[in-house]
């Protein structure tokens, strides 16, 4: 039996298609790749920071419904009619929604917190002859908390009436409160405003909610006769914003532009800040600002003097207290 060997024939017929399939992978994933390390990161990045610019808005916008229920209050009080509470409702977005299959959503969270930035407020007034010592306190803030992925994470903070910003390399008021220093016939005359926010909630997610608030009450007082300075005292993570705001407001308001400034330690992120308003030799009023790093909190202590050169003339104080509520967890309080 005779085996018959026959030659292997080369047939290059099905190379090109199985090259052909190789580069189209290639191709496709090259492509993949730029979209997922490149325009995506980009497009969430653009889109984070929207959404935290939007945010700002919408918190600009709940302050906007308390600052009127304030004011209807007000004009309620002037008229001598009874003011009728009204729940106005403030819309915001708390995260921003990510890219299928490449991009997951950023998630917010936004809380009410009634004990946060606890503020007050002394002095002493004479009521014929007699010193007597108010003091009135306030704490309360509402917070939108974002864990941003691509742009820097981010929390917007309605505290006392104002709106601020926080990161971790800095922190800004966006929208000011009640503090109004005036100075009038060579006194300096003085406006503040304290807002106790009460209420509970809390939600998370990237879908917009619903705000709610409700003033119940006002209490505005015009103190004259003054027998001491005045001390407003804060406690709060943002006490380096509202350290600014209320150095640079009296500055500006009085024309003080004299005056000492330390901060410690001398370079770097500051622990401590300091700053002394004088006219000539005399000092009109010190604000401190100090970091305490367990509690991470920041204790602010403003400190307007009776001076000679600029006494203090009328100290008119308002309070006003909100009810919060976010999502499904609003409550009504027994008032």
């Amino acid at each position: 039996m005779r085996m018959v060997v026959r030659p292997i024939r080369r047939d290059d017929r099905g190379v090109a298609s199985t090259v052909g399939t190789i580069m189209a992978i290639l191709v496709f994933l090259t492509f993949l790749s730029l979209i997922v390390n490149q325009y995506v990161p980009v497009w969430m990045k653009d889109s984070e920071a929207a959404h935290m610019n939007a945010a700002v808005g919408q918190f600009g916008g709940f302050k906007g419904t308390i600052d009127l229920q304030v004011l209807a209050a007000q004009v309620a009080q002037q008229v001598g009619l009874h003011y009728i509470p009204v729940t106005s409702s403030t819309p915001v977005t708390l995260g921003l929604d990510g890219v299928p299959i490449f991009a997951a959503p950023t998630v917010g969270e936004m809380t009410v917190r009634p004990d946060d930035g606890p503020w007050s407020v002394v002095f002493y007034y004479d009521i014929r002859g007699v010193p007597t010592r108010v003091t009135e306190a306030a704490s309360g803030a509402v917070l939108l908390d974002v864990g941003n992925r691509y742009f820097i994470p981010q929390r917007i903070v309605y505290e006392n009436g104002a709106v601020l910003k926080w990161q971790l390399d800095g922190q800004t008021m966006r929208a000011q409160p009640v503090f109004e220093p005036s100075r009038v016939n060579n006194t300096l005359d003085l406006s503040f405003q304290l807002v106790s926010i009460y209420g509970r909630g809390g939600v998370t997610g990237t879908s917009t909610e619903i705000v709610s608030t409700k003033l119940f009450g006002l209490d505005r007082q015009d103190y004259e006769d003054l027998s001491s300075s005045i001390w407003i005292n804060h406690t709060s993570a943002y006490g380096l914003a509202w350290y600014n705001f209320l150095n640079a407001s009296l500055s500006q308001r009085t024309g003080i532009t004299s005056g000492q400034y330390a901060r410690s330690p001398a370079t770097g992120t500051p622990l401590t800040v300091d700053y002394t308003g004088k006219i000539g030799a005399e000092i009109v009023y010190r604000i401190q600002a100090s970091y305490n790093s367990s509690s991470q909190r920041w204790i602010v202590s403003l400190e307007i003097m009776d001076a000679s050169a600029l006494p203090l003339g009328i100290f008119r104080l308002q309070h006003a207290y909100i009810e919060v509520g976010v999502g499904s967890e609003t409550e009504d309080l027994l008032i």
